[in-house]
């Protein structure tokens, strides 16, 4: 069985193939350009260059691209025309390969579902859309559904696309979600708090209105003029991944975002590194997972309540903080561990 995860996001496509190759598969990711300016290389990628340069580069490699038995697409908008994407996915169709479109981020359905006030908390709710994309031209609903009708299933990470794409002409193909993978640095010996020790609290910076960057840091401004030198506080913005990961290994509690029902890659990285995590992480979640409970430490969009909670933390015993931190990291490893969500993708292959 070969599995191609065409286009990256956060390192969640490279994660899903290491678990896949660690269940014996044969597994590759074709990231584009790496992500932007994370830095996350693929398999096989474009090379730097002028558009004509990088759509030569796309041809020599469509072979390649038609070698898998299936097709992860992270994006309907991997598929854009000027990525040859229908030429491509007629091709993949003839072949008789298997097309899984994946629900990982802003796409047609969600900012559709969004504006028509379906998703009562939503990352657009008080900020103006992105002016470009914004999937609301006509070319972006064209290449959504070209790629949705392809497609044999649609697999969402998360309720916040779960519940957006349910509600879509294409419910019928949308399967139970599959949680994110995670290929973070799984740290066996978490950074303990230590009594002499700073508490060191990280937000990382980016698309700041989408996460609610300027929430957090009101009542992470609380936290420091409260707390003085006993807190470091940390905004770490646009850093490589490799860069964010090593980081990461001297923080002790992380907020990830407010304006959501889950919990992005960020906030992943930061369970497996043994950070006690901020998220929203709320019920729809945790029943979309299929679970009852989480360490993860609830927040909404409000300032005074992401001061409550980390002043909470702050003020209790450090065994307490301690035992979290465990709690928190081997969630993160039962959850989205790279091949408990191989597994999960390989029960879903065998229903198709």
């Amino acid at each position: 069985m070969k599995i191609l995860i065409y286009g990256e996001y956060s390192g969640y496509a490279r994660s899903l193939s290491k678990g896949f190759k660690k269940l014996g598969l044969e597994s590759s990711v074709f990231s584009f350009s790496g992500d932007g300016w994370k830095s996350i290389d693929g398999d096989f990628q474009l090379r730097k260059g002028n558009n004509i340069s990088k759509l030569i580069q796309l041809i020599k490699l469509i072979p390649k691209l038609l070698s898998f038995d299936y097709i992860l697409i992270m994006n309907p908008s991997f598929m854009r025309l000027t990525c040859l994407g229908p030429l491509i996915l007629l091709m993949a169709k003839l072949k008789k390969i298997k097309i899984i479109l994946l629900c990982a981020g802003d796409d047609v359905e969600f900012m559709k579902q969004g504006l028509k006030g379906n998703l009562d908390i939503w990352p657009y709710m008080d900020i103006e859309l992105p002016k470009n994309n914004s999937f609301q031209s006509l070319n972006e609903k064209t290449i959504n559904y070209i790629v949705a009708k392809a497609s044999d299933k649609i697999v969402p990470v998360m309720y916040d696309y779960a519940h957006a794409w349910r509600l879509s002409s294409f419910a019928y193909k949308v399967s139970d979600t599959i949680p994110l993978a995670c290929d973070g640095d799984y740290l066996s010996k978490i950074n303990k708090i230590e009594p002499t020790k700073k508490i060191v609290i990280m937000h990382g910076i980016n698309r700041e209105d989408f996460k609610g960057t300027k929430t957090i840091k009101k009542a992470l401004t609380k936290i420091k003029d409260e707390f003085g030198d006993s807190v470091e506080i940390i905004y770490p913005e646009k850093l490589p991944l490799k860069d964010y990961l090593m980081l990461m290994k001297t923080v002790d509690i992380a907020i990830d975002q407010t304006k959501c029902y889950s919990y992005g890659m960020n906030a992943i990285y930061s369970m497996m590194a043994g950070h006690i995590t901020l998220a929203p992480a709320k019920d729809e979640c945790l029943e979309e997972f299929q679970i009852n409970s989480s360490p993860i430490v609830s927040i909404t969009n409000e300032p005074d309540v992401i001061y409550a909670k980390i002043k909470n933390l702050i003020l209790s015993k450090n065994t307490d903080l301690n035992k979290l931190k465990i709690e928190t990291r081997n969630y993160a490893v039962e959850i989205h561990s790279p091949e408990v969500i191989a597994y999960k993708f390989i029960k879903l292959f065998n229903s198709i």
